[in-house]
């Protein structure tokens, strides 16, 4: 299910006015999408001199006693779901001692060719700096349902501590499958409907004050179910693979414990500085799985800046996992989407291993000010090489698919990137459009 309305709409604001000089939130590293809350912050100058506002502020923004009203439009993109669109008015609720942003109601109305009428609400609730708790339902008319609270402590007792955990309902009629393996073809691809029922919490300790390194524990359980999905254009998944479709809800719980090490200047809009993340994952009949398997994997990010004047920076990130053992195809490591492999869509090869590497150059191309802000504007062409197998010693070479493609992004730092991204690979172009992407 698509999750980027609200972010690219507030990030088209905020880069036009002063919500883009705001600090960063930090973000939730579940092995799902990376998502960004909104800003935590209200702008001190927004309340003053209203009138010099630019035009499209005026007509977007109304102040407010202890706050603001947004009228937002929506504009959302996948290669799997097509293009969505709707209105969502925004109404943001500052303490009543400083302009520190307390809560954000954001109910929205969508609507898209696939799914139809999509009614959503969203509720983001910041205790701290560092917590956050949201809430989401949305209902649609054809497959596209969702109840999701989580919340997030990066620092939890002031002691460094990590402490997040989720409950989420989802329904994704979305959901692409072409078989098993690096050569499956684009003739076989079916769509289905995943249901999920889900929590997960984790618990993250410092290694050393300081450091950049923190142990991690997580454990996630799950039910889910595949059933025929909503597109007429596609064959079923049961039709085409019927030994990969489940016949009732299957649960799967997994216990991962992980390291990451993070000297990156911002997690969204990075110049410079690394990230990794070393991973081993169990899960077992005695924890509460359906499944028993196994996996492993590291993630792996680098970011230079020659000097803080340059207009270049160079990225790179490389990505590597293994699956051991019984698990459905819906578990198994995927290649594609924009945050893994921008030329084809997400999931569209699927096996028990994963290698990708992707590099870019991040090219400031001219900067201009705005409400007293500067947003830079980017042009980042970049390069991968990806590819799934069953096992290391059934890598192969002639099934490595390489992608090139270039994004064009604004960036009102630290925490704001608004991006399009046109990815082609071996099965033509592919467009995404989203925001706070760092790899």
């Amino acid at each position: 299910m698509s999750r980027g309305f609200l972010h690219l709409f507030l990030a088209a604001f905020f880069m036009a006015g002063p919500f883009s000089a705001l600090p960063a939130l930090a973000q939730t590293r579940m092995e799902q999408e990376e998502q960004t809350k909104p800003p935590e912050q209200l702008p001190a100058e927004l309340g003053r001199n209203w009138e010099e506002q630019p035009w499209p502020i005026r007509l977007m923004v109304q102040p407010t006693s202890n706050g603001m009203l947004i009228r937002l439009p929506v504009v959302d993109t996948d290669p799997n779901r097509g293009v969505t669109y709707g209105v969502m008015p925004v109404w943001v609720i500052k303490d009543k001692e400083n302009d520190r942003i307390r809560a954000i109601h954001a109910p929205s109305f969508t609507y898209n060719k696939i799914f139809k009428a999509i009614p959503t609400y969203r509720y983001f609730l910041y205790p701290t700096s560092l917590s956050s708790l949201v809430a989401r339902a949305s209902l649609s008319q054809v497959a596209d349902r969702e109840v999701l609270v989580e919340y997030e402590d990066l620092n939890f007792l002031d002691k460094g501590l990590v402490i997040a955990g989720l409950v989420q309902y989802n329904m994704d009629g979305a959901g692409r499958f072409f078989g098993i393996g690096p050569n499956s073809s684009r003739q076989d691809e079916t769509n289905f409907t995943r249901y999920t029922t889900q929590y997960y919490v984790r618990l993250g300790l410092p290694v050393f004050p300081g450091s950049g390194w923190k142990f991690n524990l997580q454990h996630h359980m799950a039910g889910e179910r595949l059933a025929d999905g909503p597109i007429d254009t596609l064959a079923n998944l049961g039709q085409r693979f019927p030994d990969q479709e489940p016949k009732h809800t299957h649960q799967n719980a997994e216990l991962q414990l992980f390291m990451d090490y993070d000297t990156r200047d911002g997690a969204v809009a990075t110049t410079h500085g690394s990230y990794a993340k070393i991973f081993i994952e169990n899960a077992q009949h005695a924890l509460g799985s359906e499944f028993s398997f196994q996996q492993y994997g590291l993630d792996l990010r680098h970011f230079y800046k020659a000097s803080p004047d340059s207009r270049f920076v160079t990225a790179g990130n490389l990505r590597y996992q293994q699956l051991i053992g019984d698990a459905p195809f819906y578990l198994e490591p995927q290649l594609g989407g924009k945050y893994i492999f921008r030329g084809y869509g997400t999931g569209r090869y699927v096996d028990r291993g994963l290698i990708v590497a992707n590099a870019e150059e991040r090219i400031t191309m001219f900067k201009i000010p705005t409400a007293g802000v500067m947003t830079e504007y980017e042009l980042a062409p970049f390069a991968g090489l990806g590819t799934v197998f069953s096992s290391p010693g059934h890598m192969a070479g002639r099934y490595a698919r390489p992608v090139f493609g270039a994004a064009v992004r604004a960036i009102a730092r630290p925490q704001v990137v608004g991006s399009i991204d046109f990815g082609i690979g071996q099965e033509g172009l592919k467009i995404f459009m989203d925001i706070n992407y760092s790899f």
